[in-house]
């Protein structure tokens, strides 16, 4: 039997797993398009058909959990700022990298378009159709669309900080069921596709993971490890492939809910459920990429750019199936050392910084930076 006793170790390493994989998901993703003539051969024999993308989905579910679980003690103002420190310092950092390099080297961003318009919304989480993304509400740093949500969720929860524990969920959920019937409203309006953004059905993944939290909480079902193994193994099958024979519309809510959210939950349920399996022997490297997912889903586009730059300068383009492959392993090792770099020298070090300015003012000692959650 599995043990479904909340772990007592400072931290969850099956979580980190699939921060982790979830990670590597959005950046073997954003690999496919490197190399145009790579893109239909890694699309048809190496992966391409899965639904990678739904990387974003884990995160989701994984966010919800994680605020409950270690933000709920919290007071507003304080977790507001603790959020602020966590995603703001990495995520203008490197937008504003993206903005110098689009500016001195436009020949390196195909699809960066550089304004001053578009910098501030960026940095200010405020979505807009971006014509470098064929009028996608993308920001200048592509994955930050993700962080526009996330934000979004961080907005609510601390409002909900304000309630009695018992009520914060079904308050989160009203609050998300009334902001994705009400955005529809405003489709004709001028800021219609704005408001639709923010009537995404994925608002339910952070709420799905609230409730998670709340039954990690109170003790998961006891089933045998088998039994979760395979549930995690369905999920992610569902969350790869999808389901095809639903026949389901693009972006509808059954999509949304069948093949992305239903999935990610299956499988971060799962995993809790194995926690005490998993970190009997535990994988130090696939849990430092858990603790460095952040730092990989921000800058992972930086790499991948670079590794097609040097690629395409070394002639090694070819339109064949093996080189796609190689280019793809070579742009995913890039991408997992330039990360480490970018975990260790920029955003441990911002945290630290700024945790040390936030707290030394409160007078509050000042949290641990490793192992943080998205």
């Amino acid at each position: 039997m599995t043990d479904t006793k909340p772990a007592k170790s400072h931290q969850l390493i099956g979580v980190q797993y699939l921060r982790a994989i979830a990670a590597l998901m959005v950046a073997y993703f954003h690999a496919l398009l490197q190399i145009p003539q790579y893109t239909p051969l890694l699309t048809q024999y190496f992966l391409g058909s899965a639904h990678l993308s739904n990387g974003v989905d884990l995160f989701f579910v994984i966010s919800g959990f994680i605020m409950v679980l270690t933000g709920s003690r919290a007071a507003p103002g304080d977790f507001a700022m603790r959020r602020i420190i966590r995603i703001v310092p990495l995520y203008w950092t490197l937008t504003t990298a993206l903005l110098v390099l689009s500016l001195s080297k436009p020949d390196l961003l195909r699809t960066t378009v550089p304004s001053v318009e578009y910098f501030a919304k960026s940095l200010l989480f405020v979505p807009y159709p971006n014509p470098g993304q064929n009028g996608q509400l993308f920001p200048l740093l592509v994955p930050g669309w993700s962080l526009n949500l996330e934000m979004f969720f961080y907005a609510v929860f601390t409002l909900v900080l304000f309630l009695p524990p018992s009520r914060r969920v079904i308050v989160a959920g009203l609050i998300f069921l009334g902001v994705v019937w009400a955005a529809p409203l405003f489709d004709h309006t001028a800021y219609g596709r704005e408001i639709l953004f923010f009537g995404d059905f994925k608002l339910f993944e952070f709420l799905f993971g609230m409730m998670i939290a709340q039954w990690y909480v109170n003790g998961l079902p006891r089933l045998p490890a088998p039994v979760w193994w395979a549930i995690t193994a369905l999920g992610f099958i569902v969350l790869f492939w999808g389901l095809p024979f639903l026949r389901l519309s693009p972006e509808s809510w059954p999509q949304v809910m069948l093949e992305n959210a239903l999935p990610a939950v299956l499988i971060v349920f799962a995993i809790l459920s194995l926690e005490n399996n998993l970190s009997r022997h535990p994988s130090r490297f696939l849990a430092y990429l858990g603790d460095a997912s952040y730092s990989m889903y921000l800058s992972h586009l930086f790499f991948l750019g670079a590794a097609r730059f040097l690629w395409t300068r070394a002639g090694l383009d070819h339109d064949s199936l093996p080189y796609a492959i190689a280019f793809a392993i070579v742009a995913l090792a890039i991408t997992i050392v330039g990360t480490i770099v970018v975990y260790r020298c920029l955003e441990l070090p911002l945290l630290h910084v700024f945790q040390r300015v936030a707290y030394r003012r409160r007078r509050k000692p000042v949290p641990r930076t490793r192992g943080v959650s998205l």
